[in-house]
């Protein structure tokens, strides 16, 4: 069985995936990006080569490479690079890269948890006809003011959430695709996770929800987080938005409101949704339709600034491909 989580930053993922690793059969470790990049699933024998540092991410979030190298794989560079090589296939070189770490830490199944395999999901649900998703959703206003905290723009920030979320929600119709709220979780762990193990076909254990030291070789906390991953589930983060001044809170609903994803984006990627609204509509949180004028200049400052960050990170073919766009 194969399952990997993909979602919007700053969602409660990383809870998600502390919790699945307690579990005596589950091993899930630090963010790879393994899974973010679709054209590796169909064309291995030309990225197979350039799979640790040339691959660039083709969503809203720009990664470059993927980090294979950390200590809870148990892999060194040489015994890495030789095992990619060796590969005939992707799944293959999956299948082995994993397999060490289930050994190293006697479990059975791997759950692979980075917020941008949500680019890949619709190809790995293709290439693994038994493999499984998780999408974990979040209030949109609370999590754009969560990435805000972590230091994101307001209108990168809303981007994040909404062509994150939409990508991977585009794929809901699939039964092998399976989605929880943030807000569920941290209120009601128990029911919420016992759910997710019945999709998951595993029996539940009530030890994955307390909370317990934990040697980790990552970071259990980042900037704007107000818990660590490893801490007692708290249901505080809910209603963080409602925590900031009325100024700030404008301009994350004038962000949420205005943003949208560039047709050229929705047509490339089979994307069903894209804005704020209509994702309100199907995740079933309450939509704000504020949108403040005063706010649109810097807005539209920041839009540029994406727009040049991308193409220092992609180079000139990225002038005229880029994800954003805004609600007429």
């Amino acid at each position: 069985m194969n399952i990997i989580i993909g979602c919007s930053g700053s969602t409660g993922s990383s809870l998600l995936k502390t919790m699945l690793n307690r579990h005596t059969q589950i091993f899930s470790g630090p963010e790879t990006c393994l899974f973010a990049f679709p054209q590796v699933y169909d064309n291995w024998e030309r990225y197979q080569s350039t799979l640790l540092k040339n691959l660039t991410t083709d969503g809203w979030v720009i990664r470059k490479g993927i980090n294979l190298l950390q200590p809870a794989y148990g892999w060194t560079p040489e015994s890495l690079a030789s095992t990619i090589l060796k590969a005939p296939d992707f799944k293959n070189f999956v299948a082995t890269f994993f397999n060490k770490s289930l050994v190293l830490n006697k479990k059975k199944y791997w759950i692979e948890k980075t917020p941008v395999n949500a680019y890949g999901f619709r190809s790995f649900l293709e290439a693994y006809p038994t493999g499984k998703t998780i999408q974990i959703v979040r209030n949109p206003y609370d999590t754009v003011a969560s990435l805000i905290a972590r230091g994101m723009n307001p209108y990168y920030a809303a981007g994040y959430y909404i062509y994150n979320t939409a990508i991977a929600s585009s794929s809901n119709i699939d039964t092998r695709y399976y989605q929880l709220t943030y807000e569920n979780l941290v209120a009601q762990p128990r029911p919420t996770l016992e759910k997710l193990f019945h999709f998951l076909d595993l029996p539940f254990e009530e030890n994955i929800i307390a909370a317990k030291h934990e040697q980790r070789k990552e970071p259990t906390t980042m900037d704007g987080w107000k818990h660590h991953e490893t801490a007692a589930v708290q249901a505080s983060s809910i209603g963080r938005f409602k925590e900031l001044s009325l100024a700030q809170q404008s301009l994350i609903q004038t962000a949420l409101s205005t943003f949208k994803i560039h047709p050229a984006y929705e047509k490339k990627y089979h994307i069903k949704y894209t804005t704020c609204q209509e994702l309100c509509e199907v995740l079933g949180y309450n939509f704000q339709t504020t949108i403040d004028t005063k706010h649109l200049a810097t807005l539209k400052k920041y839009y540029w600034k994406s727009r040049l960050g991308r193409v220092r990170h992609q180079g000139w073919q990225a002038v005229n491909s880029f994800p954003g766009d805004w609600v007429a």
